[in-house]
C-alpha cells in the first residue's frame, strides 16, 4: 500500500476508534443515571456466555430467601434472564416482589421470590467496582492511547495500541449495562478487543514472520471481528437457535488474546539476547500479570461455576497500558538486572557497616558495665557515639569504593580503551591497521562475539567488508550495501546508531523488511556509523556480547567514540595515500624536467653555478623548514582536536568547530608538503637540519653556521654584532635549534628597512644557557605582540611570509624544556630571549 495511503487510513480509524469510545462513554453515563433512578435487582449477576448469568453477589434479603452466590439465574417473572437483564430491567417496581427462577451447582432449580432493591441503595463491593473502578480504568487506557498516537502519529505500533485501547476502553466503560440497545453495543466491541489485541501483539514489540508474510492477515480477523460482532448484535433474530453468536462473541477476544500471546511468546523464544527480546518479556509479563488472572477466573466461572471476583481484576489492567506506552515512546528500558545487583551490593555493605556498629555499642556497653562506667548519661553516649563513627567511617568509605569500583568497572575499561585508541589512531596511516584496531576494540574490550567493518569504495560508494573478527557465515561476507540502499540512507540521514528495531515505524512495508534483512543476514545487533563531515566513509557491524547482556548506553558511547575516531583516521589515511601518490608523480615530473634542463646547465659557468647554489642554500633553509615546521605543527594541533573531539564535555558545536579546523589543518599539511618536493634536490646541502637524535653541541658554533647561511640576506647593510658569553656544551637537538635560531635572523633582517645592526647575546644562567637576539627594527605594534607565536599570524605583506616561524621556534623551545620570550617597542626594536637548560627533557622530539 501507498504510504500516504496508510497513513490515512490510519488518521480515519483513529479518530474512529476514539469517537466509539467517547460513544461509549456517553452512553454509559445516560444509561448509568437512569439506573440509579430505578429499583435493582438485589443480585448482581454476570454472563460471559448466552443463558449463563452467574451470581456473584446477593443482598442480605436474598440471602436470607435461600440464593446462593454461585447460582445460575434462569429467568425472572417468567423471561430468560438474557432478555430481562438485556431489556426488561427497567420495569422493577419499588416495594414488588418478582420471581427468579435458578439452578444450583448440583443442578437442582429454585424458585425463589425477591424485592427489588429502592432506588439510590447501592450494592458494596460490586457495585463500587462496576460502577466507578471499570471507568476509571477505561479513561486511563483511552488517555495511554491518545497520548502515545499524538506523541508518535507515525508509528505502527502507536496506531495498533490507540485501536487496542480505544475498544478496551469502551468495553470497560460500558460493563455495567444491562438493558436496551445499550447492552446490545457490547457484543459488537467484544470481538473488535479480540482483533485489536491481535493487531498490537503482532506489531509491538515484534511482527511475527507469519505476519510479513500475509500482510492481509490482520484484515482478515478484523473482518471476522466485526462479521461475529453484527451476529452477536442481531442474535435472536436470525434462524439459528439463540445465544451461539454471542457466546462466540465472548469467547473471541479470550482465544485471540491467548493465541495472540502464545505466537509472541514464540516469537521471542527465537530471539537473541537484546534489546528487542527485552522489550517482548515487558510486553509478556504485563499481559500475563494484568489478564491471565482476570482470565483464569472467568474460565473457571464460564466451566466449573467456580465464583472469583474476576471483574475486579480488571481494577489493575491500568498497568498494562502504562508499561506499553512507556516502551513505545522511550524505546528503551531500564537495566532491571543491573540495578539489582547494584541494590543487593550496597545493601549488603549497609547492613555489614550497620551490624558493625551495633557490635561495637553493645561490647562497649558490657565492657563499661563490667568497670561501673556509667554509659548511660547523655554527653558520654554523644560522645561514645562520635568516636564509634570515626571508627567505623574508613571502613564505610572502602566498602563503598569497593562497590563503586566494582559496579564501574566497565566504564574503567572503556575510558581506557577510549585512551589506548585515541594514542594508537593518530600514527595510523593504513586503513587496514585502522579497521582492525577498531574490531580488537569492539569483540575484547566489550566482549562482542563478532563484529565487522564495511568501508565505502570511492568509485561506486558501495558499503563492502573489509575486516571482520569472530565467526561469519558466507552470505555475511559477501553483502553489499550501495549507497541508494534503504540502510544505508538511513545512516546517512539519521547519523546515529541503528538497531534492528529502529526500523519498526517504517510504514512502507518493503523498505522495513530490507532493512531488517540486513540484520538479520549479518547476525548483528547495531550498525554504527563512520561519518566524516557528509560523508558516510563506512560501517561497524556490531554482534551480540558474549555475556548475554545487551549493549546498553556505554556501549554505544565507546561505539561512538570508535566511529568519530576511525573517520578522521581514515580520512588521514586516505589524505597520506593521496600525498604519496602525488608525491610520486611530481617527483617523476621533476625528474623528467630535470633531464629536459641536464643539457643546458651544463654551459653555464661554473661561477653562476656556485652563486646560485648559495641562494638556493639560503632559500632551502627558510623554504623548507617552514612547511616541515607548520606540518608538524599541524599535526600536533590535529592531536589536540581530535582531544577534544573525544573528551566526554565536548559539545557539539566544540565538535563542529574542531572538524572545520581539522579540514583546513590537512589541506594546509598537503600545500607543504608539495613545496618540499619541488626543492627535493637541493635538500641534501642543509642534511643536518634533519638530525634527530640528542647531542652535545657548542652552540657558539651552531651560531657562527647560521650567522654563515644568513650573510646573503643581510644585503651588505645590516650588522651582525656578537657579544658571546662564557658557555658550556648543551646536549639538545641542534638541527632544531639552527631553525630556531635561522627563523629569528630571518625575522631581524626582515624588521631593518636599510642599514641596522643585530645583536647576539650569550651567557650562563642556573642551570641552563641564554641567549638573546635584538634588533633595531620597526619594532612589534603592542596589539599583535601578544600573538606573535600564534599559527598563521604574521606581519609581513601577502607572500612574504606564511606565520608559522615564531610557533614553530616556540614549540621547538618548548619542547626542549625552555621558553622563549619577546620584548618589543615601536621604532626601537625587538629582542627574543632564548632560555634553555642544559640537557633537553626526554620528551624533546
Amino acid at each position: 500500500m501507498n504510504p500516504n495511503a496508510t497513513q490515512r487510513l490510519r488518521r480515519v480509524s483513529a479518530v474512529l476508534a476514539i469517537a466509539w469510545a467517547v460513544l461509549f462513554f456517553g452512553l454509559s453515563l445516560a444509561a448509568k443515571t437512569e439506573i440509579e433512578l430505578r429499583p435493582k435487582p438485589p443480585i448482581a449477576p454476570l454472563a460471559l456466555r448466552t443463558g449463563h448469568w452467574i451470581v456473584q453477589w446477593a443482598s442480605e434479603s436474598a440471602l436470607e430467601a435461600g440464593v446462593r452466590v454461585g447460582d445460575r439465574v434462569l429467568s425472572l417473572d417468567g423471561q430468560p434472564a438474557d432478555a430481562y437483564f438485556s431489556r426488561h430491567l427497567l420495569e422493577l417496581q419499588d416495594g414488588v416482589a418478582n420471581r427468579y427462577a435458578f439452578e444450583r451447582r448440583d443442578g437442582s432449580r429454585v424458585e425463589l421470590e425477591l424485592l427489588p432493591l429502592a432506588p439510590g441503595e447501592r450494592r458494596p463491593f460490586y457495585g463500587l467496582v462496576v460502577d466507578a473502578g471499570f471507568p476509571l480504568v477505561g479513561v486511563v487506557y483511552l488517555a495511554a492511547g491518545v497520548l502515545v498516537w499524538l506523541l508518535r502519529p507515525l508509528q505502527a505500533g502507536s496506531w495498533a495500541f490507540l485501536l487496542f485501547c480505544s475498544t478496551m476502553a469502551a468495553g470497560l466503560f460500558g460493563a455495567g449495562w444491562t438493558r436496551g440497545p445499550a447492552w446490545d453495543l457490547q457484543w459488537i466491541n467484544l470481538p473488535v478487543i479480540g482483533a485489536t489485541a491481535l493487531h498490537l501483539f503482532t506489531t509491538y514489540p515484534i511482527e511475527p514472520g507469519w505476519v510479513v508474510r500475509r500482510p492481509g492477515a490482520r484484515a482478515v480477523v478484523y473482518g471476522v471481528a466485526l462479521l461475529l460482532g453484527v451476529l452477536a448484535y442481531i442474535d435472536g433474530f436470525v434462524p439459528v437457535p439463540p445465544g451461539i453468536w454471542r457466546t462466540a462473541a465472548s469467547l473471541f477476544p479470550i482465544v485471540a488474546g491467548l493465541l495472540t500471546l502464545g505466537s509472541l511468546a514464540a516469537e521471542r523464544g527465537r530471539l537473541g539476547k537484546g534489546a528487542l527480546r527485552d522489550r517482548t518479556d515487558v510486553v509478556l509479563l504485563g499481559a500475563g500479570l494484568s489478564f491471565l488472572p482476570m482470565l483464569g477466573a472467568a474460565l473457571a466461572q464460564l466451566l466449573l461455576r467456580i465464583t472469583l471476583p474476576w471483574a475486579a481484576a480488571f481494577l489493575w489492567c491500568f498497568l498494562f497500558p502504562l508499561a506499553v506506552a512507556y516502551g513505545i515512546l522511550r524505546r528503551q528500558l531500564f537495566d532491571i538486572r543491573g540495578v539489582a545487583r547494584s541494590s543487593v551490593a550496597y545493601g549488603f555493605a549497609t547492613v555489614l557497616v550497620t551490624g558493625l556498629f551495633a557490635l561495637l555499642i553493645t561490647s562497649a556497653d558490657a565492657a563499661f558495665a563490667r568497670v561501673n562506667i556509667n554509659a548511660r548519661s547523655a554527653w558520654f553516649s554523644v560522645v561514645f557515639l562520635f568516636l564509634a563513627i570515626l571508627a567505623l567511617n574508613p571502613l564505610r568509605d572502602r566498602l563503598q569504593g569497593f562497590v563503586d569500583d566494582w559496579f564501574d568497572r566497565d566504564r574503567r575499561s572503556y575510558r581506557r580503551a577510549v585512551r589506548e585508541i585515541s594514542e594508537a589512531m593518530v600514527s595510523m596511516l593504513s586503513i587496514k591497521e585502522i579497521v582492525d584496531r577498531i574490531l580488537v576494540a569492539v569483540t575484547d574490550t566489550m566482549g562482542v562475539d563478532h563484529a565487522m567493518v564495511l568501508i565505502a569504495n570511492d568509485d561506486d560508494r558501495a558499503l563492502r567488508p573489509v575486516a571482520t573478527r569472530g565467526d561469519w557465515v558466507d552470505p555475511a561476507l559477501a553483502v553489499e550495501l550501495t549507497s541508494d540502499h534503504p540502510v544505508a540512507r538511513q545512516l546517512w540521514i539519521r547519523r546515529s546508531i541503528l538497531a534492528r528495531e529502529s526500523f519498526d515505524d517504517e510504514p512502507d512495508a518493503e523498505i522495513r523488511e530490507a532493512c531488517r534483512d540486513v540484520f538479520d543476514t549479518l547476525e548483528v545487533e547495531l550498525l554504527v556509523p563512520i561519518l566524516y563531515g557528509t560523508e558516510l566513509m563506512g560501517v561497524i557491524a556490531v554482534g551480540r556480547k558474549l555475556s548475554g547482556e545487551r549493549l546498553d548506553a556505554p556501549d554505544r558511547g565507546l561505539l561512538r567514540t570508535l566511529s568519530n575516531q576511525s573517520a578522521i583516521a581514515i580520512e588521514n589515511a586516505k589524505a597520506y595515500d593521496e600525498i604519496a601518490q602525488l608525491n610520486e608523480t611530481l617527483e617523476a615530473r621533476v625528474e623528467d624536467r630535470t633531464q629536459e634542463l641536464r643539457f643546458a646547465q651544463q654551459q653555464l659557468m661554473q661561477a653562476e653555478k656556485m652563486k646560485s647554489l648559495g641562494q638556493l642554500v639560503a632559500g632551502v633553509a627558510h623554504e623548507l623548514n617552514n612547511p616541515i615546521g607548520f606540518v608538524h605543527a599541524n599535526i600536533q594541533l590535529i592531536d589536540e582536536y581530535v582531544q577534544k573531539i573525544t573528551g566526554p564535555d565536548a559539545t557539539p558545536e566544540e565538535v563542529a568547530r574542531a572538524r572545520e579546523a581539522l579540514t583546513r589543518l590537512i589541506s594546509r599539511s598537503k600545500e607543504g608538503t608539495e613545496r618540499v618536493k619541488q626543492i627535493v634536490q637541493d635538500l641534501r646541502s642543509f642534511s643536518r637540519m634533519d638530525q634527530a637524535e640528542l647531542q652535545e653541541v657548542d652552540l657558539h658554533e651552531e651560531l657562527d653556521r647560521t650567522i654563515g647561511l644568513m650573510e646573503p640576506h643581510c644585503k651588505d647593510c645590516i650588522a651582525v654584532e656578537r657579544d658571546y658569553g662564557e658557555l658550556p656544551r648543551v646536549r639538545c637537538f641542534s638541527g632544531q635549534l639552527n631553525q630556531v635560531f635561522l627563523n629569528l635572523l630571518m625575522n631581524a633582517c626582515d624588521a631593518i628597512e636599510g642599514k641596522g645592526t643585530i645583536r647576539i647575546r650569550t651567557g650562563s644562567t642556573d642551570g641552563g644557557v641564554r641567549l638573546e637576539f635584538s634588533d633595531d627594527g620597526s619594532g612589534i605594534p603592542p596589539d599583535t605582540l601578544n600573538r606573535i607565536f600564534d599559527p598563521f599570524f604574521t606581519t609581513k605583506p601577502v607572500g612574504k611570509g606564511t606565520g608559522l616561524g615564531l610557533s614553530i621556534s616556540h614549540g621547538i623551545v618548548e619542547r626542549h624544556g625552555g621558553t622563549l620570550s619577546v620584548e618589543s617597542e615601536p621604532g626601537r626594536g625587538t629582542t627574543f630571549t632564548l632560555d634553555l637548560p642544559l640537557d633537553a627533557e626526554p620528551g624533546a622530539a
